[in-house]
C-alpha cells in the first residue's frame, strides 16, 4: 500500500511537471527561455534514464536537475545500514518480547470485564510506541539517507523538527514536506 502510494505520487509530479515544462516551451520563444530543463529543445522527449532515476530518488516532487553530491561515501552507508539492521532488530525484538504476548492473551478481551481490555490496551501502548518511533526512524532518516548516498541525492531534508511543533498543522507539514510540496506545487486544494 505504502509502495503503490509513493509511486502514484511521484507519476502524478512527473506528469505534472513535464506538462508545465511542455507548456512553457510552447508558450515562450525558445531563444528566451533560460536553462530550466533539458526537455526545453524537445518538449515531447521525456528521457527514461530522468524517469527511472526519479522513481529511485527519495522525493515526490519531480524536478529536471537536483543537488547531487561529489562522490558515496562507502563507510558511512555501511555504518547506515548497520543502525538500520540494528533498529531493525530492536523493532522485531519489541513485537516478539511484548506486543505478541499481550496480542495472545488477550484474544477476547470483551467477553471478560471492560477493566482487563482497557489493561490489555494500555499494555500495548508503550512498546507500540516504540515500534512506530522506530519505523519512523529506520524508514525516513535511515532507509533515506541510504538510499540518498547511493543516489548521490544532495537535498537531504525528509522531514523537520515535528516534534517541535506546537498545532497539528504544523506536524502536518513538517512530517510529510515532500508530500505537502508536492501538494503545493500542483494547485491542489488542502482540506
Amino acid at each position: 500500500m505504502l509502495f503503490s502510494c509513493i509511486v502514484w505520487l511521484k507519476l502524478v509530479s512527473y506528469a505534472h511537471t513535464n506538462s508545465d515544462l511542455r507548456a512553457i516551451a510552447k508558450s515562450i520563444d525558445r531563444e528566451d527561455v533560460p536553462s530550466i530543463s533539458p526537455y526545453v529543445g524537445n518538449p515531447y522527449d521525456t528521457y527514461f534514464k530522468s524517469l527511472v532515476y526519479f522513481m529511485v530518488a527519495p522525493t515526490l516532487c519531480y524536478q529536471s536537475s537536483y543537488p547531487r553530491t561529489e562522490s558515496v561515501r562507502k563507510g558511512w552507508v555501511v555504518q547506515q545500514f548497520v543502525k538500520l539492521i540494528i533498529f531493525t532488530g530492536f523493532m522485531g525484538f519489541i513485537i516478539e518480547q511484548y506486543i505478541n504476548p499481550i496480542v495472545k492473551n488477550s484474544q477476547h478481551p470483551f467477553k471478560g470485564n471492560l477493566l482487563y481490555a482497557i489493561e490489555r490496551v494500555l499494555k500495548l501502548s508503550v512498546p507500540n510506541l516504540y515500534v512506530w518511533l522506530c519505523m519512523f526512524y529506520c524508514f525516513f532518516h535511515l532507509w533515506l539517507n541510504i538510499l540518498a548516498e547511493l543516489l548521490c541525492f544532495g537535498d537531504r531534508e525528509f522531514y523537520k523538527d515535528w516534534w517541535n511543533a506546537r498545532t497539528v498543522e504544523e506536524v502536518r507539514t513538517h512530517i510529510m514536506e515532500n508530500v505537502f510540496l508536492l501538494i503545493y506545487r500542483s494547485k491542489i486544494p488542502c482540506l
